[in-house]
C-alpha cells in the first residue's frame, strides 16, 4: 500500500506541475485571443477556430456556409462528418474535443467553475488524434453543445432541450459525455433529458421509419474518469438498460409504437481514464478514440455509411437552419422532409443550368432535322438515333457529377425529370422524322401496291407480305429513334397500320373494278354478237334468247368468284365490300344491256332493219335468186308480203317482250340517277349512305314514272320510222314498176318469127361456114350449160339488163342533140304496145319517175 501511495503522490506531483503549465500556456493564449464566448476567435497555431453557430438567445448564424466553404484542408463537398458533443455543464466536453479533433473550443476555468460554451459552437477539425498508421484524416466537423443543467439558466431547460435535438438531428454521431460515477443516475447522466428528446425525435421522425428509412444517429457514451474498477461492459450494459426503459415508458404515437429503439439509434461505447490522474493514459485512450473514427480496419469503426445525412455540405447547412427553425418555433419537424426539400433546390437548380446547355445544342440538332426533311434527302436513322441518345446522356452526365451527392432519391427522382424534360424537346426531333419516315413509307407502299408482280401470288397474299415487311421495317427504323425505347412508338406504328389498311381497302376497290371492268368487257363481247345476231332475224323468241344469253354470260363471269359461303374475289375484302361490288357488278351489267339494245335498236337502225327484211324478201326469192318481175300482178302481192314481212320486226323490236307476254324486266332501276350514282364504282357501304340513296331512289322513281326499260322506241319515233319504211318502199314499188313497163316495150315474138322465115338463106349460110357453125356450138353449149344449172333465166336477165342500159345511154346520147319528147315518146311506146293512154298520164307518170329514176341511177 506504501509504495502504491508513494507512487500515486509522485503522479501526482507531475499532473499539477502539467497543469501548472498549461494554465500559464492558456493564460497566454487568452491575452492574444478572444474567447469562445464571442462570435469568434484568432487561430493559434494551426488549431482552426470555431464559429457560433447558434448563440445564447437562439438565433442562427447566417454566416455557416462561408466559414464551412473558406475552412481550409476540405476534401471536397460530399465527403464530411459531423459530430456533436452533449453532457452535463463543467464535464469536459469542449476539453474531449480539443484533444479529440485538434480544436480550440474555449475551455473552463478550473479557478472559476461556471459556463464556457454559451449556444452551440462548431469547428473543422484539422485532424484527428489517432496511433494508426497511412490512415487518411476525415474532413470532420464538430459542433460543441452548451452543457445541461447549468446555474446560468437554472430551471430554464427550453433552450438545453432544443439544442439537445438539434445536436442529434443534424449530427451522425452524438457523443454523449458523463462522468463514470453519473453512470446508473437518472439526472446526473441526463436520462430525463433524453427521454424527453427521444418522445419528441419518435412523434417527428416516425413517418420516415415507416417509409423504410435506414438513416440512424450513433450515441457514443464517452465515460470519462474510468478507474476500471468496473467493466466498460458492464457500464455499457447499464445504461443500454436505462435508455430501453425509458424508450419503452415513452409516449410513442399509435402509427410508430412498433418501432423500436434500434430502428433510430446505434449505440457505441468508450472510456477515458482520469485526465489528472492518469494523464498518459487518458492521451492514449484518446488516440485509441480517434482510431475508430478514421480506421475502417478497426472492429468499433464509428463512421457507418447509414450515419450520413445523403446531402453535400452547402446542402447540410440549408437543412440544419431549417431544422433550428422548425425546432425553435414548435413546428413539426420531419428530418427526411428538410432533406429532401434542400436536395430537390439544389438538384432543380443543376437540373436548370443543364437544360439552358442542353437547349442550345438542340436548337440546332432541330433546324437539320428540318432541312433534311424539307429537302428530302435520305436519312439514316440509325445515325440519328445515336445522336439523340447521345445528347441526352451527356446532358444526365453532367447532372450527375453535380447531384449525385445529394440525397439519391431526390436526385433520381429529378434525374428522371430531367430526363423526361429532355427527350420532351427530343421528341420534336422524333416527330420531324418519324412523319418524313411515315410519309415515305407510305409512298413506297403505294407504289408497291399498284405494281403487278410475279413474287407474290395472289393479291391477298401480296397485300399480307407487303404490309407485314413495311410495318416491320417502319417499327425497327423508329426504335432506332426511340433513344432507346425512352420515346414510345406504338401509336406511330398503330397510326401506320391505320393508314396502310385505308391504303389496301382503296386499292382493294381499284381492283374490285378492275375486275368488274374486265366482267363487263367479256359480258359486253357476248352479247353485242347476240343482239347483232338476233335482231337481224327478230322473232317472237328473240327476247327470251338474248334474256338467256346475257345471264349465261353474267353467270360466267362470277362463276368462278362463287364459294360456299357467297362471293370471294380473291382480295381479302370483307363480305360487305363483296355484296356490294356483286350488286355494282349486277347493276352494271343490267345498264350495259340497256345501252347496247339502245345502240343496236335506234330509229334509224331500226329502219335499216325493216329495209333490209324488205328487200330480202322483195328482190330475192325462197332459193336467194333475185325475182324478175313480169307482171304487175305478180309485183303488187310480193311488194305486200315484203311489206308485211318487214313490219313483223317493228313490234318486235320496238318493245322487249318474251314468248310467254311478259315485258322484260331487269333487277334493277338502270335509269334511274340515284342508283347509277350508288353504282358508279365500288364503294364500302354505310348504312347512312345507303338511307340516303334509298331515299333518293324514291324520288326519282317519283320523277320518272313514265320510263320503262322494255319499251326501246316510243310510240312517236315507231311512227316516224313506220312513215320513212313506207315512204322508200312505196318509192321501190314504182321504181320496179317502171322496170316492167321498160321490159313491155320490146320487140313482139312474131317479129322474131319474121325475121326467122326471111332470113333462112342467111341461117343456112351460116350453117355451111365452119367458123359461124363454131360460133354457133360455143354459144349452143354455153346456153345448154346455163340452162342446166338453172342460170338460163339470171343470164336472160342480165342480158336484158346490159342492153336496157345501153339503149338508155343512147337516148341520152341523142338527148344531147335533139329536143327532149319523152312525153311523146312515151305515147309511141305506148300505142307499140297495144297500151292505150293519153298523153297526160304518160306525162305525170314521166315526172314522177324521173326523179326516182334520178335517184336510183346515183
Amino acid at each position: 500500500m506504501s509504495d502504491l501511495s508513494e507512487q500515486f503522490q509522485a503522479e501526482q506531483i507531475k499532473v499539477d506541475e502539467e497543469i501548472i503549465t498549461s494554465q500559464q500556456e492558456e493564460s497566454n493564449q487568452d491575452k492574444s485571443s478572444r474567447s469562445s464566448s464571442g462570435s469568434s476567435f484568432v487561430p493559434v497555431d494551426h488549431i482552426q477556430d470555431a464559429i457560433q453557430v447558434i448563440d445564447e438567445n437562439k438565433k442562427f448564424n447566417g454566416e455557416l456556409l462561408n466559414y464551412i466553404s473558406s475552412s481550409p484542408d476540405r476534401s471536397g463537398q460530399g465527403d464530411y462528418r459531423i459530430i456533436s458533443v452533449f453532457g452535463s455543464q463543467s464535464t469536459g466536453k469542449s476539453t474531449l474535443l480539443n484533444h479529440l479533433f485538434n480544436t480550440n473550443f474555449d475551455v473552463m476555468n478550473e479557478v472559476n467553475r461556471q459556463q464556457t460554451t454559451k449556444g452551440i459552437w462548431l469547428a473543422h477539425s484539422p485532424g484527428v488524434t489517432h496511433s494508426a498508421k497511412s490512415v487518411s484524416p476525415e474532413n470532420v466537423l464538430v459542433m460543441d453543445v452548451e452543457g445541461t443543467d447549468g446555474r446560468e439558466r437554472g430551471e430554464d431547460q427550453d433552450f438545453e432541450r432544443k439544442a439537445a435535438l438539434f445536436a442529434m438531428s443534424t449530427s451522425e454521431v452524438l457523443i454523449v459525455n458523463l462522468w463514470e460515477t453519473q453512470v446508473g443516475l437518472y439526472q446526473g447522466a441526463n436520462m430525463g433529458l433524453l427521454k424527453t428528446v427521444f418522445e419528441v425525435n419518435l412523434s417527428l421522425f416516425g413517418k420516415a421509419k415507416l417509409q423504410n428509412n435506414e438513416h440512424k444517429v450513433l450515441l457514443l457514451f464517452v465515460i470519462r474518469d474510468h478507474l476500471g474498477v468496473t467493466p466498460v461492459e458492464s457500464l455499457a450494459r447499464t445504461i443500454e438498460q436505462d435508455l430501453l426503459k425509458i424508450w419503452d415508458n415513452l409516449n410513442k404515437p399509435a402509427d410508430v409504437s412498433h418501432l423500436n429503439f434500434d430502428d433510430f439509434f446505434d449505440l457505441a461505447f468508450h472510456t477515458l481514464s482520469h485526465k489528472v490522474l492518469q494523464y498518459d493514459k487518458f492521451k492514449s485512450d484518446i488516440k485509441l478514440l480517434g482510431n475508430r473514427f478514421v480506421d475502417e480496419s478497426d472492429p468499433g469503426f464509428l463512421f457507418r455509411p447509414f450515419y450520413h445525412h445523403d446531402i453535400p455540405i452547402e446542402g447540410w447547412t440549408m437543412y440544419a437552419q431549417s431544422c433550428w427553425d422548425q425546432i425553435d418555433n414548435n413546428k413539426d419537424l420531419d428530418l427526411p422532409t428538410q432533406q429532401i426539400l434542400v436536395a430537390k433546390f439544389k438538384c432543380d437548380e443543376i437540373a436548370t443550368q443543364c437544360l439552358e446547355e442542353f437547349e442550345e445544342k438542340f436548337q440546332a440538332f432541330e433546324q437539320d432535322a428540318r432541312e433534311t426533311v424539307l429537302q428530302g434527302s435520305a436519312v439514316l436513322y440509325e445515325e440519328i438515333g445515336s445522336s439523340l441518345k447521345d445528347i441526352r446522356e451527356d446532358i444526365l452526365e453532367e447532372y450527375d457529377a453535380s447531384a449525385s451527392k445529394y440525397n439519391k432519391k431526390v436526385f433520381e427522382q429529378k434525374r428522371e425529370i430531367l430526363s423526361d424534360k429532355v427527350i420532351s424537346r427530343l421528341r420534336a426531333v422524333f416527330s420531324i422524322y418519324a412523319e418524313y419516315l411515315t410519309t415515305t413509307t407510305t409512298k413506297e407502299l403505294t407504289s408497291a401496291l399498284r405494281k403487278k408482280s410475279s413474287k407474290y401470288g395472289s393479291f391477298a397474299e401480296k397485300v399480307q407480305g407487303l404490309t407485314s415487311s413495311t410495318v416491320e421495317r417502319y417499327a425497327a427504323s423508329l426504335a432506332l429513334l426511340s433513344i432507346g425505347g425512352s420515346i414510345p412508338t406504338n401509336s406511330h406504328v398503330n397510326a401506320l397500320q391505320e393508314n396502310i389498311n385505308s391504303l389496301v381497302a382503296k386499292q382493294q376497290l381499284v381492283e374490285l373494278n378492275n375486275i368488274i371492268s374486265k366482267s363487263l368487257k367479256k359480258i359486253n363481247n357476248g352479247l353485242s354478237t347476240a343482239i347483232l345476231d338476233q335482231i337481224s332475224k327478230p322473232n317472237k323468241d328473240t327476247w327470251d334468247y338474248i334474256l338467256e344469253r346475257f345471264n349465261d354470260l353474267r353467270s360466267t363471269a362470277l362463276n368462278k368468284y362463287q364459294t360456299d359461303h357467297g362471293y370471294d374475289f380473291g382480295l381479302a375484302t370483307e363480305k360487305a365490300v363483296n355484296d356490294n361490288a356483286l350488286s355494282t357488278l349486277e347493276f352494271k351489267a343490267w345498264e350495259l344491256f340497256d345501252q347496247l339494245i339502245r345502240k343496236y335498236i335506234s330509229k334509224d337502225n331500226l329502219l335499216n332493219i325493216l329495209k333490209d327484211r324488205f328487200d330480202e324478201k322483195f328482190r330475192y326469192d325462197e332459193n336467194g335468186v333475185p325475182r324478175l318481175y313480169q307482171k304487175s300482178q305478180e309485183l303488187e302481192t310480193s311488194f305486200a308480203d315484203s311489206k308485211d314481212y318487214a313490219l313483223e320486226a317493228l313490234p318486235i323490236l320496238s318493245f322487249a317482250r318474251l314468248s310467254n307476254g311478259a315485258e322484260l324486266r331487269p333487277k334493277y332501276d338502270v335509269r334511274n340517277k340515284a342508283l347509277q350514282r350508288k353504282y358508279a364504282t365500288v364503294r364500302v357501304s354505310t348504312e347512312e349512305e345507303d338511307d340516303q340513296y334509298e331515299s333518293e331512289v324514291d324520288d326519282d322513281d317519283e320523277e320518272d314514272e313514265d320510263q320503262c326499260f322494255a319499251q326501246i322506241i316510243t310510240e312517236a319515233d315507231k311512227s316516224d320510222v313506220l312513215n320513212r319504211f313506207r315512204r322508200e318502199t312505196d318509192a321501190r314499188f314504182v321504181e320496179t314498176k317502171r322496170s316492167i313497163l321498160q321490159s313491155v316495150t320490146q320487140i313482139p315474138m312474131w317479129v322474131y318469127v319474121v325475121i326467122v322465115v326471111l332470113g333462112w338463106n342467111e341461117f343456112m349460110a351460116i350453117l355451111r361456114n365452119p367458123f359461124f357453125f363454131t360460133l354457133l356450138i360455143m354459144f349452143g353449149a354455153g346456153g345448154y350449160i346455163l340452162w342446166q344449172m338453172n342460170l338460163l333465166g339470171p343470164s336472160m336477165v342480165v342480158a336484158q339488163r346490159a342492153f336496157d342500159e345501153a339503149v338508155a345511154m343512147g337516148k341520152e346520147k341523142l338527148r344531147e342533140f335533139l329536143i327532149d319528147e319523152s312525153a311523146q315518146h312515151g305515147h309511141n311506146l305506148s300505142t307499140i304496145s297495144g297500151q292505150s293512154k293519153n298523153l297526160s298520164e304518160v306525162v305525170s307518170e314521166a315526172r314522177v319517175e324521173q326523179p326516182e329514176d334520178s335517184d336510183e341511177n346515183q
